[in-house]
């Protein structure tokens, strides 16, 4: 695998999967850092999710000193004041004291899964994906506005109210950091939904779904798949889908849900996809267009610095999903232009043992592609 870009606080950042970008102010995590963006608020992202659009400025120094992972010992005591989770607890965890609000990546456009609200556990180690702390999502992939409440069991019997709130449409929240050990009680429980837009065609009733997810799931690694709504894999359960929601069809149809109990519908599983997903042709084939109009939204403000970086950033997240998901070939359309492209991508896919490449066939793409074939070990 390639080695990832490596970001700092002060650098200047662009979004990968969206339009905008901001200044990278704090690390979170290991892997995610707070990014302001340009009318002051801050949006905690994947490093994986950023290209680095100008080389760090003098401001990092004054960040990187106040960096709680550079100088934790003394910066527990600077920064937020430390939140005891509700179970036991681990040295060096690190809670979040509110939620958090995201938009959805870009390749959610493109993804096979119904438009719904979505509970996402998603792992911070994204190598090991059975150990370590998970972020607890409400993914809302559709145009509403969603107002919710989150509860779970709790060790002393009954419900806990962990989070409540509204999230915007294409967004997720991320409601907590969790350990392992809270499973047992955050993986069973009840989100209350209720669905809105400035116009509406119709009414829809409020939704109470269930979801009891057995502590055992999240012990097996093939349980944390890809999804074109996230920038990571994660364990992710589908509470409805917008089909699923039922309309008020008149002042009487309402009086009579509120007299009686509101229907509780039950989670299930998502489908997953990757991110090779959407540019799939065949089993174990895809053909991807890095045309830079074809993966960024906001192409034309770009700088041509800016418009390579995003290209090979992209090229980068394709083939390490293409060589997890097992593909053996993928063909990438860099196009004809001066050659710049086309010769980042060879220098690229050097650092790759497991593949060799060639122009693709001419009849096909002419001169402006390349063919990249996968080997995979027998296992």
């Amino acid at each position: 695998m390639c080695p990832a870009m490596t970001i700092k606080p002060g650098d200047k950042v662009r979004f990968l999967s969206s339009s905008g970008g901001g200044i990278v102010t704090r690390v979170i995590r290991p892997g995610i850092v707070a990014v302001e963006i340009e009318d002051g608020f801050e949006i905690p992202t994947a490093i994986n999710d950023l290209v680095k659009i100008e080389e760090t400025s003098p401001a990092a120094r004054f960040f990187a000193d106040n960096d709680p992972f550079l100088s934790q010992k003394d910066n527990e005591s600077k920064t937020e004041p430390a939140v005891s989770p509700p179970f036991k607890s681990e040295q060096n965890a690190s809670p979040l004291n509110e939620s958090y609000i995201e938009k959805l990546p870009a390749s959610r456009k493109s993804t096979i899964n119904p438009e719904g609200i979505y509970l996402a556990f998603e792992p911070h180690d994204q190598n090991l994906f059975i150990i370590g702390y998970l972020d607890l999502c409400i993914v809302n992939f559709s145009s509403y506005d969603v107002l919710y409440t989150f509860s779970h069991k709790s060790p002393k019997g009954g419900y806990v109210g962990r989070d409540y709130g509204s999230i915007p449409p294409y967004s997720k929240v991320i409601i907590d950091i969790i350990q392992r050990e809270e499973l047992e009680y955050v993986a069973n429980g009840i989100i209350q939904l209720l669905f809105t837009k400035d116009i509406m065609p119709s009414l829809w009733f409020p939704v109470t779904g269930s979801f009891r997810i057995k502590p055992v799931r999240f012990t097996k690694e093939d349980n944390y798949k890809s999804y074109g709504f996230l920038q990571r894999r994660a364990f992710v359960h589908l509470i409805t889908d917008l089909k699923g929601l039922k309309p008020v069809g008149s002042l009487e149809e309402l009086q009579k849900y509120e007299e009686d109990a509101p229907m509780i519908i039950t989670s299930k599983a998502a489908e997953s996809e990757s991110f090779i997903t959407p540019h799939k042709v065949a089993h174990g084939e895809a053909i991807v267009d890095l045309h830079i109009e074809a993966i960024a939204e906001d192409y034309k403000t770009l700088l041509p610095d800016q418009i390579l970086d995003i290209q090979l950033a992209y090229f980068t997240r394709c083939m390490e999903t293409a060589i997890l998901d097992k593909y053996f070939k993928v063909t990438f359309i860099h196009g004809v232009g001066n050659g710049v492209l086309k010769n980042a991508l060879r220098e690229k896919l050097k650092d790759y043992s497991n593949v060799y490449f060639q122009p693709a066939p001419f009849a096909r793409f002419g001169m402006g592609a390349i063919e990249v074939m996968i080997m995979h070990t027998r296992e």
